[in-house]
């Protein structure tokens, strides 16, 4: 272990003086690595980990924060990558790490090889993932799974299921053996196993209840887009029955907040119980129940509110108590339990200029020592030590250092009435402005789902756009999640429809408030925002300048077919399209009638359109369907296939390309400046 001593300050860089009026950030700038991420506290509060990267090599470091002299210890993993760390006791770490091995040799691969590596290179890089303790004192380090047959038979072996709070010699584990993701009991100080749960083919993650027993087995089918919570019902002889209880849709991308419709958040107070956030048949907004997964039934409301769905909570992990929850209004809000510590958080936000999400991330045993974290749209995250009985916070270090000291674009409410009188509302994100200058070209950005949902944040895809000198606008239409079940459901067979007419009228509201000029906008959407965009393509065709459309529906035809073919026509995933979208024979010339790909000849604005080959949510044959059909209709366009990208990853080289062709095309089209 290399030990470096040094002022805190030094090495986690919280800034920096400009003797200028700061830039925005370059688009380099924007997708550079991560700088420092995973900030954990030991339970005492005492000690503080974190993964700092430093010229492409990650380092895990330490710090004892009780030391006015504090030394830092600084730990460099080689050719692996560190995903997360975390404190099992004061005395000793988890570290998930990330590498790669040429499946041809079975051979390591080094960084170098890696940067190095392209389609004609003789190696064949396959990723995996392991899980090891570290020993804070010695730097020893221990590997889970030491049964070698589990090893080869698992590329990814570092989820934790239950650290097990109350034995710090074991963790909880998932892995798979003959096919099937078990569940295993984990020796930390040696590395052996034991299993205690056997799951299925489908199965993809475990939970557990209050005493480190199963309660909950999720499976997904098979393109990873529906969940199937089993809850465990325990019978007389003694075995274990694993009963379906709820079907739920994923997220179609990682980054939405919004919750779903059942989610398992933390056992309960006794050993069939646990807090769920759901929506019971007869409520409107999601809320936090305790639910009995032996009864199958939710027992008690714990806390609803009623305007918004409430997204999760915080737990006391002696008690099991709940002492707080979070939800989205428009920013992050938190409601604690304990006054004196609501009074904390309010603080803090004051600090932060009531602008930014504060976000308790941990806390020592005793509660006086915190871990937050800063987010907002002028702030793009950074790590912070907050003690109670100072009132004091300390920076630790920010994740993208290569934006610090860069400007932002602030982030307003819009309000505004849809044409049938629905109240509704967005976010209006623009560059830093002259007082009196007239309003920036518009990107009208709708999000993809569609259940999900924008907020006041920090949206790199957003700020990308502000920092070329464009103002964002992302409307929370009909069919948006997070402000319950009634409003979710407006968006039913509204595709094309009163969805699209809440994004336009949002838009001409900025253009009645002289917010925006009605001849100086695009649209750009991704996901169902990308079928968006393409029906203002072909359904009101004078209405944007012009059209940016990213793993977008064309043919809604052809994706209920897929639908259908693929989940089949019976199953939960089939009949939610069904739902949204319209029965594909009793609605056929109603879909028609929506559906781009049958209007292609009334494209009339630039167009372009991008889409990752490898896409398995909105199939390619999306995009090579409407490419078609442009041109069958004469009309000018451009795709963009990303080669190596599905629809929630893409690969560096193509999010490269992804961001410079948008900006690209909106400089030639919707010039700046």
């Amino acid at each position: 272990m290399l030990r470096i001593l040094a002022v805190v300050a030094a090495i986690f860089v919280c800034g920096q003086a400009f003797a200028q009026e700061p830039a925005p950030p370059t688009l380099d700038e924007f997708l550079s690595d991560l700088d420092f991420w995973s900030p954990e506290l030991s339970p005492s509060g005492r000690y503080m980990s974190g993964v700092r990267r430093v010229d492409g090599q990650d380092f895990l470091v330490m710090l004892d924060l009780d030391d006015p002299a504090p030394t830092l210890d600084a730990t460099n993993l080689g050719d692996f990558y560190i995903r997360w760390a975390d404190w099992i006791s004061d005395d000793r770490l988890l570290i998930a790490l990330t590498g790669y091995v040429d499946l041809r040799s079975g051979r390591t691969i080094s960084r170098e090889q890696l940067r190095d590596w392209n389609e004609d290179s003789r190696i064949v890089p396959q990723a995996f993932s392991r899980l090891v303790s570290v020993e804070r004192e010695t730097g020893e380090m221990t590997g889970m799974f030491q049964e070698a047959g589990l090893l080869t038979r698992n590329f990814y072996l570092s989820s934790v299921t239950d650290m097990l709070p109350d034995d710090p010699d074991h963790i909880l584990m998932p892995a798979r053996l003959r096919g099937d993701l078990d569940l295993f009991k984990v020796n930390v100080i040696d590395g052996t196993v034991e299993r205690i749960a056997i799951g299925t083919r489908n199965t993809y993650a475990w939970y557990t209840d209050r005493n480190g027993e199963p309660a909950f087995r999720l499976n997904v089918n098979s393109r990873g887009t529906v969940i199937y919570v089993y809850a465990r019902e325990d019978r007389e002889n003694g075995s274990i029955k694993w009963r379906k209880i709820r079907t739920l849709r994923l997220k179609s991308r990682q980054n939405d907040d919004a919750a779903l419709e059942f989610q398992v958040l933390y056992p309960g107070p006794t050993e069939s119980t646990y807090y769920v956030s759901a929506r019971p048949d007869d409520e409107d907004k999601a809320g936090i129940y305790l639910f009995d997964f032996e009864q199958n039934a939710i027992i008690e409301t714990v806390r609803t509110h009623e305007k918004v769905d409430i997204e999760d909570g915080f737990f006391n992990t002696e008690t099991r108590e709940l002492m707080g929850v979070f939800y989205f209004d428009d920013r992050l809000v938190i409601e604690m339990d304990d006054p004196q510590v609501q009074k904390h958080l309010d603080a803090l936000n004051t600090y932060f200029g009531n602008e930014a999400n504060v976000i308790p991330l941990d806390a020592s045993e005793d509660g006086k020592r915190w871990l937050l974290k800063a987010v907002g749209p002028r702030e793009p995250g950074s790590y912070h030590i907050y003690d109670l009985d100072t009132a004091a916070a300390t920076k630790l270090s920010n994740q993208h250092q290569r934006l610090v000291g860069k400007t932002f674009g602030a982030t307003d409410v819009v309000t505004y009435t849809a044409r049938d009188g629905l109240e509704l509302h967005g976010y209006l994100t623009r560059p830093p402005m002259a007082e009196g200058a007239p309003p920036p070209p518009l990107v009208v950005m709708p999000h993809g789902g569609p259940e999900m949902r924008d907020m006041v944040t920090f949206d790199q895809d957003v700020q990308i756009l502000v920092a070329r000198g464009y103002q964002v606008f992302q409307p929370n239409f009909r069919g948006s999640s997070g402000f319950g079940k009634a409003f979710a459901d407006r968006g039913r067979r509204q595709w094309g429809r009163a969805m699209q007419t809440d994004v336009e009228d949002g838009f001409d509201h900025l253009v009645a408030e002289g917010l925006a000029e009605a001849d100086r906008a695009c649209i750009l959407g991704y996901s169902y925002g990308g079928y968006a965009a393409m029906a203002a393509a072909t359904l009101t065709p004078e209405k944007y300048q012009c059209v940016i459309a990213a793993a977008g529906i064309s043919d809604l035809h052809a994706f209920l077919r897929r639908e259908r073919r693929e989940e089949g026509g019976t199953s939960e995933a089939y009949t939610y399209w069904v739902a949204h979208i319209g029965h594909p024979r009793q609605d056929k010339e109603a879909i028609n009638a929506v559906s781009p790909v049958e209007h292609a000849a009334n494209v009339s604005r630039p167009l372009l359109i991008l889409h990752g080959r490898n896409d398995d949510v909105v199939a390619y044959e999306q995009a090579e369907r409407m490419d078609k059909a442009l041109r069958k209709a004469g009309k000018s366009f451009r795709l963009v296939t990303l080669e190596d990208s599905d629809h929630s990853y893409m690969s560096e080289e193509d999010e490269l390309t992804y961001y410079t062709e948008i900006l690209s095309f909106l400089e030639t089209h919707l010039p700046a400046n």
